[in-house]
């Protein structure tokens, strides 16, 4: 008998989607950052997230509102990495009976903090009791301007892959909190992280941009999410990518691998995307010249062999994983 944890989350998706039906105004299904209908003359954006209890958050690292705020930030993130705007939300609690009302409060305020910020309104949802840890369910709709989004399939062979901020910082600061250090520059990462709405929306209306997808993954595992959605191979080059100096100093003291945490730590929303090879550097200098975010080329897309490669090897490992990467 084959388990869930034996295909893995991504194969198990890959199978659910055989099975469901689909329609015309369907643009965009399974397997993608959000689902893309077409309502009218409008494209939709709609995707949902699952934030649970000691495997997304522990209350002991984090306070209620950080939850809130992670939760929500992570799926409007979606949405961001289509070149969306959100617009509607649908949150849905279980938790158990004996939870703190006062606590509930504060998740739902840290989640009405980020729709403020980004966009967008919760506008309903569902509640249970459950006898576990606590779960969100977050359903972002969305839209975007015109007639376009950026998927992950649409790389082009000789296409670069370019990435926004500085990957791992998520994960090293997961790490430092694991110490007991609470490094604010980390943590902060880790805590409160930023989607890359207006970011998104700027590269979706770029023709240059091929394919985006948000690294949640972690940045192998997202860029063979590319890949594999392109049809085509992936080279990232780890000199290219970017280490923060905090990142780079926790692990020197921590003795940990920060190419590791770079490659493969998820968790930090940042923006990956791939644009044709010929003037890519403009492109570069007018993204950071419009909203200061740092923006590194890290690797190339071709058309001699498909999935991903790291400085022309396959990579020992990949990214997060919610089956394969388990306790049981």
């Amino acid at each position: 008998m084959n388990t869930v944890g034996d295909l893995g989350e991504f194969g198990l998706i890959r199978r659910l989607a055989r099975v469901l039906p689909t329609t015309p105004a369907v643009l965009e299904g399974i397997g993608d950052d959000c689902a893309v209908l077409r309502y009218a003359d409008r494209l939709l954006l709609v995707s949902s997230d699952l934030f649970v209890e000691d495997v997304h958050f522990r209350r002991s690292m984090m306070g209620p509102e950080e939850i809130g705020w992670k939760a929500a930030a992570a799926a409007i993130s979606d949405v961001a990495a289509m070149g969306g705007a959100p617009l509607f939300s649908l949150v849905s609690l279980a938790c158990e009976g004996g939870t703190d009302v006062a606590f509930v409060e504060s998740v739902y305020r840290g989640m009405a903090n980020v729709f403020s910020q980004y966009g967008g309104v919760i506008v309903g949802g569902d509640t249970s009791r459950c006898t576990g840890p606590m779960v969100l369910d977050v359903t972002v709709i969305g839209e975007v301007s015109g007639n376009r989004c950026l998927r992950r399939r649409g790389a082009l062979p000789g296409d670069v892959i370019a990435v926004t901020g500085y990957p791992g910082l998520s994960a090293a600061g997961l790490d430092a909190l694991e110490r007991g250090k609470d490094q604010a520059e980390l943590t902060q990462r880790h805590r409160w992280p930023r989607p890359r709405i207006r970011e998104g929306q700027w590269l979706c209306a770029r023709p240059e941009v091929h394919a985006m997808l948000d690294t949640s993954d972690g940045l192998v595992q997202d860029a063979e999410h590319i890949a594999e959605a392109s049809g085509l191979g992936i080279d990232i080059e780890s000199a290219r990518v970017p280490i923060a100096p905090i990142l780079a100093r926790h692990c020197e003291e921590y003795g940990l691998d920060a190419q590791a945490l770079i490659l493969t730590g998820g968790e930090d929303y940042e923006l990956a995307f791939t644009m044709g090879a010929e003037n890519h550097e403009e492109t570069l200098r007018a993204l950071n010249n419009e909203f200061r975010t740092v923006v590194t080329v890290v690797g190339r897309c071709t058309d001699e062999w498909t999935g991903v490669r790291v400085d022309g090897r396959e990579p020992d490992v990949g990214g997060f994983d919610h089956f394969l990467n388990r306790d049981e």
